[in-house]
């Protein structure tokens, strides 16, 4: 009996690890709930009128190029891993497979969490190239006075794009960490540790974030000189979302609106979540249906082949600028290379990658066009890798 016991324990005790290593976010949210909860008003984007074709893989093109045992191994994983809300493959520009489980529908929106930062970076590639933004060296602070006085002034775009701007240290999940916490829970009135809730209940907006009374509270500070070194933060989107609206004179999502999303030509609502002036929450909360987030990477493939500005931009941004070792680097993270908010030179798989908070993926290969969309809102140990194994395999 005393046998039994200690081993329970020893069980008990060696699986906590474990526990406290997943990340999860509620379902709901997940496929689109938190504009529901919100207090603010999130952008809108409609249906296109001629929504862009992405037609289902014939047998020919399921019988080649690895396509059928990727789709039999997608299958597999959803199965193996519940928290999977969607799924889909595609080779170039075919949907090899595509499944639904949990609340995840064909109807949902799903909620991006971090790859809308990569979304964002896409925003900055249109307004470079068509006169908005002169340059990438530009500095912040000479478009944006408020920031002068901090090292997100001092810093040019390019450093904002690759999250090199030496503001301020972080804590876990890109969230600098406060004296006080900022914003409060309605449920229990104590502290929020981070801006997304807040701004979201619209307790707090970006600008307050960036230069305005939550600035004075977070800890650490201008800890390194601009470009110096990698550290994934949520606060560099946040600027650049502030830039675009002030070189455009429209909201981040809008400006996407008008110059990306018809051309994706999208083929359900989907939404942007803004803080309560209207300024984009650029670091997340871009949600539109799976088959709409398809558009978008066979529309990124196809404008990656293109001459010319915007497609040299898109070659740089999705390639290595900046390294991941060091300070807030590969002791977190399988990827080697940041590009411009796109994650790069993964150590075990090929490509660039959006990632978002509790198991997003949008995993792209300019090189055989094959792309690989994953939402859910569970990661423990497996999660990641097994993902990560599949594309590798299949590419």
């Amino acid at each position: 009996m005393m046998k039994f016991f200690f081993i329970t324990v020893l069980i008990y005790l060696t699986a906590q690890p474990l526990a406290a290593r997943e990340i999860r976010m509620l379902e709901k949210y997940n496929v689109g709930g938190y504009i529901r909860d919100g207090r603010t008003l999130p952008y809108t984007f409609e249906p296109h009128s001629n929504p862009r074709a992405l037609p289902e893989a014939n047998q020919q093109v399921l019988n080649r190029r690895g396509n059928q045992q990727a789709a039999n191994s997608a299958k597999e994983y959803m199965a193996e891993y519940p928290g999977t809300t969607a799924m889909m493959l595609l080779d170039q520009g075919k949907i090899i497979f595509e499944a639904y489980q949990g609340m995840g529908r064909p109807k949902s929106e799903f909620f991006s969490m971090s790859i809308a930062k990569s979304m964002t970076s896409l925003a900055v590639g249109k307004a470079l190239c068509q006169g908005d933004l002169k340059s990438l060296e530009i500095l912040a602070g000479n478009i944006i006075p408020q920031l002068a006085n901090s090292n997100f002034g001092k810093s040019t775009i390019r450093h904002l794009l690759t999250m090199s701007s030496g503001a301020f240290m972080t804590v876990f999940g890109g969230r600098p960490k406060y004296s006080a916490g900022i914003g409060r829970r309605p449920r229990n009135g104590k502290p929020w540790g981070g801006p997304s809730w807040p701004v979201r209940l619209g307790q707090i907006n970006i600008k307050d974030i960036l230069w305005g009374k939550v600035w004075d509270i977070p800890l650490n500070k201008n800890h390194a000189a601009p470009g110096e070194v990698f550290l994934y933060r949520n606060a560099e989107p946040m600027v650049i979302s502030k830039i675009i609206e002030k070189r455009t004179g429209l909201s981040l999502a809008a400006f996407f609106d008008s110059r990306i999303w018809q051309e994706v030509r999208g083929g359900q609502t989907g939404h942007w979540e803004a803080d309560s002036d209207g300024t984009t929450i650029a670091m997340s909360g871009f949600q539109v249906s799976l088959k709409d987030w398809g558009r978008l990477a066979v529309w990124l493939l196809a404008e990656l082949k293109k001459p010319g500005c915007y497609g040299d931009y898109l070659r740089q941004a999705t390639t290595t600028q900046i390294k991941t070792s060091g300070l807030g680097g590969t002791a977190n993270t399988p990827f080697k290379g940041y590009g411009y908010f796109w994650w790069t030179d993964h150590s075990n798989a090929p490509g660039f990658w959006g990632k978002g908070h509790a198991g997003q993926e949008l995993a792209i290969n300019a090189e055989t066009g094959k792309v690989l969309i994953k939402f859910g809102y569970r990661v423990y140990p497996g999660v990641s890798r097994d993902i990560t194994k599949l594309y590798r395999n299949w590419n």
